[in-house]
């Protein structure tokens, strides 16, 4: 794909020239508009222009452009886009201050909505259109259709503003021109305006999934109710003496509350219900309100409206590197304890549904490490001859003891960190069966209660020093067996996090590990795909793993401890898998 030569324009020039360059002729390259895509037989214009004369080539382009802009406009036309076959009469921008670009920024994104609306239109029977709609019975969109926004959707939410200008003016392009507007870079407002439009577009996706996923998205307003120089706002009807005048709607005033009240009524709930209060939860939900009312600009919970919170999620979504699962819980942090405050009778309305994005099918799939990166791994000198990082993240002992115990084990992260003196010894039914309780108590956090269990400790662990780690924990008393959890005070999100941190980089600049898809998290992929291998069942797998029990058989037996199982056969199955890495490990405190 060739660069579009934007220079080649002069600064006054509509950006909508379409030029590049190949081989030092000017080309003109031009993608069919995605709303009339369907009318073309081809999805991209590229015509040679025959010339290196920059000047001629940009006159020839704009020619270029009147020809498709009107073969787009009678394919708009046929397909009830537009009204007038010719297009709308040229609408200059001058004079135009940010309100105006902003609403226009949000007639894209209805115009998004309504397009993908009557897509779905003629499919869409009266159960769905009634009182109380039944969303089961909204039409789907095709497998293609879906696929390309789930795509777009990632591009986007991984795109800087300035990627977003380069790539997406000419779609922006596209619709506007429907109102008679050109775009140019050297609108002072430009950059904003295509951060607006990525705002839009993004909104957009979220309603089509939640239309997707059959979860409403069907109260998005029709572009022609968003006002604009376009189309000014009707003038309003003089009074007529005598009749009463419909009360405005009470605008939401501030309520001397803010967020950090409600995460104090919070906790003033949970401990009244015996419920758990963690300090690293706590300070991660701290962090997160912090930045919401420095985004928002707003710290009384009365002035809070949706539309700020979905902004937060995709500023989130477009300035960071989070995953969606990630946003998703920082977004519940802040509509949690809007709830808060709804309960408590300090607000009157909430942030309403649908608030989360949907997590992309392929986000959080991850691969095992291949036997031969399981070698590389643990021929590392961490793992044979006793070599330690020193720095923090590498979290001291940690880093020989959690990737082992990931991979013979089978365990998560979280897990691991949280292990201590008084979680490891005997099996009570079969004391000669040395076992790691996995719990919640002395406040532990499981993820799940099925994960609640007892693990069987591979006889190698032993021999390379594990009870000794344990014995000199119970000697000085210490909660936990590693050093970084007693550094951290126990903090499990810090010490997990930094690991993880560590490890991405230890991976892939030590090892030289690139393969997409691996994480700390593969080593437990591999110790199911392990045990599969060896002809184990789900009935060995759920018990070594903690994998919850499905349909009704999940909600019947032991709760509060770990789910009863045969210990023995635990046992036998997780001490006879073969692992030859074993023969080279050694652990030393040097």
């Amino acid at each position: 794909m060739h660069n579009i030569v934007h220079n080649m324009a002069d600064p006054d020039v509509p950006i909508s020239n379409h030029l590049t360059m190949r081989n030092g002729i000017c080309q003109y390259v031009r993608r069919v508009p995605e709303d009339v895509r369907d009318s073309f037989p081809f999805e991209r214009i590229q015509k040679s222009l025959g010339t290196r004369d920059k000047r001629k080539a940009r006159a020839e382009a704009l020619t270029l452009d009147q020809v498709w802009d009107s073969q787009f406009s009678e394919a708009r036309c046929r397909k009830g886009l537009s009204v007038d076959a010719d297009g709308p009469a040229s609408l200059g921008t001058e004079g135009w201050v940010w309100p105006d670009w902003q609403a226009l920024a949000s007639w894209f994104g209805a115009s998004l909505a309504e397009e993908d609306w009557r897509a779905r239109l003629g499919s869409v029977t009266g159960v769905a259109l009634g009182a109380e709609p039944d969303l089961s019975r909204l039409p789907w969109r095709s497998p293609q259709v879906v696929k390309e926004h789930m795509a777009r959707g990632r591009t986007l939410r991984s795109s800087t503003v300035a990627d977003y200008a380069e790539t997406r003016v000419t779609f922006v392009q596209s619709y506007v021109r429907r109102l008679g507007i050109s775009l140019s870079r050297t609108t002072t407002e430009f950059d904003r305006f295509m951060a607006a439009c990525l705002t839009a577009e993004l909104a957009y996706l979220d309603v089509f999934q939640r239309r997707e996923g059959r979860r409403g998205g069907l109260d998005q307003p029709h572009p022609d109710t968003i006002t604009g120089p376009w189309r000014p706002a009707p003038r309003a009807e003089p009074e007529r003496q005598g009749e009463p005048q419909a009360s405005p709607p009470i605008a939401s005033a501030a309520v001397g509350k803010s967020l950090a009240d409600c995460r104090a009524k919070w906790v003033e709930n949970r401990t009244k219900t015996k419920k758990q209060v963690r300090p690293d939860y706590l300070r991660e939900m701290d962090h997160t309100t912090v930045a919401f009312e420095a985004h928002s600009g707003i710290s009384d919970i009365g002035l809070i409206r949706r539309r700020h919170l979905l902004a937060y999620r995709d500023h989130l979504g477009t300035s960071t590197a989070y995953k969606v699962a990630t946003i998703n819980k920082k977004i519940g942090f802040v509509s949690g304890l809007m709830s808060t405050a709804l309960n408590a009778g300090w607000i009157e309305t909430g942030l309403g549904p649908d608030l989360f994005l949907e997590v992309p099918e392929d986000e959080d799939q991850r691969e095992p490490y291949g036997e031969a990166e399981v070698a590389k791994i643990f021929a590392h000198p961490v793992f044979i001859n006793g070599y330690r990082f020193t720095q923090a993240k590498a979290c001291g002992e940690l880093q020989f003891w959690l990737p082992l115990l990931a991979c013979l084990q089978g365990m998560i992260s979280s897990e691991i960190v949280q292990i201590g003196p008084d979680n490891v010894g005997p099996h009570p039914d079969h004391p000669e069966i040395l076992c790691i309780t996995v719990t919640n108590a002395g406040d532990r956090r499981v993820k799940t209660l099925a994960r609640r269990r007892w693990v069987p400790v591979r006889r190698e662990l032993i021999e390379l020093g594990f009870l000794h780690l344990v014995e000199a924990a119970r000697r000085e008393n210490r909660r936990w067996l590693w050093s970084a959890m007693e550094a951290q005070n126990g903090d499990v999100t810090r010490v997990s996090g930094y690991f993880s941190s560590f490890w991405a980089s230890f991976s892939r600049d030590d090892l030289e590990i690139v393969s997409e898809g691996t994480s700390l998290y593969s080593f437990r992929h591999g110790f199911q795909d392990r045990l599969a291998k060896a002809g184990y069942g789900d009935e060995i797998k759920k018990g070594l793993m903690g994998h919850a029990e499905s349909g009704m058989t999940g909600r019947y037996g032991t709760k509060k401890k770990p789910r009863v199982v045969n210990i023995l056969d635990l046992n036998a199955a997780l001490q006879s898998l073969p692992w030859l890495i074993l023969e080279g490990v050694r652990f030393s405190n040097s």
